[in-house]
């Protein structure tokens, strides 16, 4: 697992993205610009597939693009891009840039997310990203959390296994605000930050 970190936007420069217009453009960047994106036939982007081999089409994903990405090398590649824009990559082979499959998810998609990308033909790839929640929890033990509570009795268990320690604060939050009965499971990202999902029983 790797950090990337992007350059930052400036406050222009997100003020015209949302507007519709190109910053580099308007702002008088003199860098060469890369090649437009297309969209794909929907075939292309119905062979992003998951770990274990089955597959998953379009409408399962909340964005799906296809970029031109040359000097990469592998065929799949997995990140998650927190909230201030930084890349936790996942699964890589090297560690080349990613930042134009984030750049394109983002025309679509604002952080935090899971992306899955696969090389399609050359260094055609198609990119396929779904929102997730993310939470901020002190907790220095395990990769997935688990806590539950339903008629009157709770249980947390740390890598699937029941544990007897505190209950963060912040991931007893995160379960009021789905009432009496919940689920909440929290998968770690990096450090203190976790992918929460969060289900009322």
């Amino acid at each position: 697992m790797g950090l990337f970190r992007r350059r930052r936007e400036t406050l222009n420069e997100q003020l015209l993205r949302e507007a519709g217009i190109d910053p580099a453009h308007a702002l008088g960047d003199p860098k060469p610009q890369p090649p437009p994106r297309f969209e794909p036939p929907k075939s292309v982007l119905e062979v992003v597939g998951i770990p274990d081999g089955s597959r998953l089409t379009p409408k399962e994903w909340d964005a799906t693009v296809t970029v031109a990405a040359p000097g990469l090398v592998g065929n799949r590649i997995e990140f998650t891009t927190i909230p201030n824009g930084d890349l936790i990559v996942d699964e890589e082979t090297g560690d080349a840039d990613l930042s134009s499959f984030a750049d394109a998810v983002e025309q679509r998609l604002s952080p935090p997310y899971r992306a899955t990308a696969q090389r399609q033909d050359g260094d055609l790839w198609a990119v396929a990203a779904k929102r997730i929640q993310v939470a901020r929890i002190p907790f220095p033990d395990g990769e997935k959390l688990e806590l539950s509570h339903h008629a009157g009795s709770g249980e947390l268990r740390v890598d699937g296994e029941p544990s007897d320690a505190l209950v963060p604060p912040e991931l007893e939050r995160l379960a009021e605000t789905a009432g009496e009965s919940f689920y909440v499971e929290a998968e770690r990202i990096d450090g203190d930050l976790w992918e929460v999902r969060v289900t009322a029983l």
